[in-house]
């Protein structure tokens, strides 16, 4: 698992979001992007729904909630904005509009994962985990596009194919 930061996180931090508030990583893992947010100064809410993985990060501006967010049911942010949401390496179809309405009005959506092709090189495999041509853009079509690209790395370290996305709640 990987434990640096999200590169295309960093680039959208430093380059387009100004302010900085509250911040939700979704699927958060063991925290790599909670604490990257964290020190950019946000007040960040990190899901997931390994309890093993959330003991790994610690930071007091960092709230930890355990849940199974694929759910509709189980969706506990109704009541929550954020002007910043976070998901990289995770994807559920089902949830986007949830997703979506907890964003604040200007807020922004950061979303990075794995594309077709990838079940050429590794895993993720099931396609079912993977999005379709462009689907990332048609996912967030109720947003306001700043940024989209479509990424295949193949260096010593890394090998992937991905999409990634900064949009604009407008």
């Amino acid at each position: 698992m990987n434990t640096k930061p999200s590169k295309w996180l960093k680039y959208c931090l430093n380059n387009f979001v100004k302010h900085k508030k509250t911040a939700l990583d979704l699927a958060c893992g063991k925290g790599r992007n909670s604490l990257l947010l964290a020190s950019y100064g946000f007040n960040v809410s990190s899901i997931d729904i390994n309890k093993e993985f959330l003991k790994c990060f610690s930071d007091n501006k960092i709230k930890k909630i355990e849940k199974d967010v694929e759910k509709n049911d189980n969706w506990p942010l109704s009541n929550n904005g954020f002007d910043i949401i976070v998901v990289t390496n995770f994807l559920n179809r089902k949830i986007f509009p949830l997703i979506i309405s907890s964003m604040n009005p200007c807020g922004f959506l950061i979303y990075e994962t794995f594309s077709i092709g990838q079940e050429k090189i590794g895993k993720p495999s099931n396609r079912n985990y993977l999005l379709q041509e462009n689907e990332l853009t048609y996912l967030c079509n109720s947003l306001s596009l700043i940024k989209y690209e479509k990424v295949w790395a193949h260096t010593p370290e890394n090998q992937y194919f991905k999409q990634r996305i900064i949009c604009k709640n407008v």
